[in-house]
């Protein structure tokens, strides 16, 4: 039971309540705020920010760049090629938001190779915190709120680049250019923003949940002497999905700002 409560419960601070919630006094409530997952994305967002400034600052003074610099370009690369691949065109405020979200969540997804029953136990000894789920893109609420930031980053870039008077012509008569049309055209637009924001969060969610899930009945299922054979496979597996599911969100992030 602790294991399924190290996987799949949070680390709390209920709102209503005004207090942390632990094993003993866990409830699922709307007012639960997840402290463990806003603090792990948090501090890989730190972590993204120090080694760009750090790979500028290498590129900037130093002729010879290291191995560090050499991986970080060739992540840099790649960003570029796909958003020319898609886009046609290189622009920064693209990119910028392409790369970010390519790292953060591929980071986000390879929290998963940590071990969580070693850190919770850690964790219970010295801080008496019982659940700490370390892999924040398991949680529904950081898939949602990382996708309504970056269709609302893209709609800004769209209100900059075109205006907001075309934006909101193209809102109101399309794909059907006619007055009489307008409210279905609203309807519209509003069905395929709520269908772009579910596909980039419950897509990420789904996949990185159910490996939790999976690793959970394989635990149960397998005797302890098997255990160790699934555990290079599937940490392979899971650097796989980790880089598939971060690949996927930057290539649906382009594609939305067409």
């Amino acid at each position: 039971m602790n294991i399924i409560s190290n996987h799949l419960k949070h680390f709390c601070f209920n709102l209503f309540y005004f207090k942390l919630l632990n094993n003993n006094n866990y409830v699922n409530s709307f007012f639960n705020i997840n402290i463990d997952s806003l603090l792990i994305s948090f501090l890989l967002y730190i972590l993204i920010l120090f080694v760009f400034i750090y790979f500028l600052f290498e590129v900037k003074y130093y002729k010879l760049p290291n191995k560090i610099v050499i991986f970080l370009e060739l992540i840099l690369l790649f960003v570029l090629k796909n958003i020319k691949k898609i886009n046609g065109k290189k622009d920064k405020y693209i990119f910028s938001l392409s790369f970010l979200v390519f790292n953060w969540i591929f980071l986000m997804n390879l929290m998963g190779l940590f071990p969580i029953n070693i850190i919770n136990y850690f964790l219970k000894i010295f801080f008496n915190i019982d659940n700490f789920k370390i892999v924040p893109s398991s949680d529904i609420n950081i898939t949602l709120s990382i996708s309504f930031c970056v269709l609302l980053y893209i709609f800004i870039y769209k209100i900059f680049k075109k205006g907001f008077m075309n934006i909101l012509e193209d809102i109101l008569f399309s794909p059907f250019n006619n007055k009489l049309f307008i409210f279905f055209n609203i309807l519209l637009e509003v069905i395929n923003i709520f269908s772009k924001l579910l596909s980039l969060s419950l897509r990420l969610f789904g996949n990185i949940y159910s490996g939790e899930i999976i690793f959970i009945i394989l635990l149960f299922i397998s005797p302890l002497w098997l255990q160790f054979f699934f555990l290079l496979p599937w940490s392979f597996l899971h650097i796989f999905i980790s880089f598939l599911q971060s690949y996927i969100y930057m290539i649906l992030t382009i594609i939305y700002f067409n």
